[in-house]
């Protein structure tokens, strides 16, 4: 067959055309987001020196609310190289960008009481001090 004229890619019988990205087309999990994330990822990974892999599982290994990070290493090659993310550190910088980039967004009804006008309206103005 060939390529699918709606996407630029694949061969046009919905199966993505065989390919990773094809394929996350068809799905719909190739985004505007994702591919903004993946491009944070291959920035601090080139200023670290490291691969994006690395970066990416060193990333969520540092991340308090994922309780595992499974890697999908399938020769020794890759085992080492995915392995090469326990040496990863990051600047705070690099983690904020990081962050930034894959923060996600809650929408209605969360985005209404972290507002600043709902915050102001049920506080009074009320400002709580972190404990020291």
């Amino acid at each position: 067959m060939s390529p699918d004229p709606s996407t630029g890619t694949g061969t046009g019988d919905g199966t993505g055309g065989g390919t990773p990205r094809g394929l996350n087309l068809v799905l719909g999990t190739l985004t505007e987001r994702n591919l903004a994330v993946a491009g944070v990822v291959r920035e601090v990974a080139a200023e670290l020196g490291r691969t994006p892999a690395q970066v990416a599982l060193a990333w969520t290994l540092r991340n308090p609310g994922v309780t595992t990070t499974l890697i999908g290493a399938r020769t020794p090659a890759q085992l080492e190289e995915n392995m090469g993310a326990l040496e990863v550190e990051f600047t705070a910088g690099q983690l904020a960008r990081l962050g930034a980039a894959g923060a996600i967004e809650l929408g209605q009804p969360h985005d209404l009481p972290a507002s600043d006008h709902i915050r102001r309206v049920t506080t009074g103005g009320l400002r709580i001090e972190t404990r020291r």
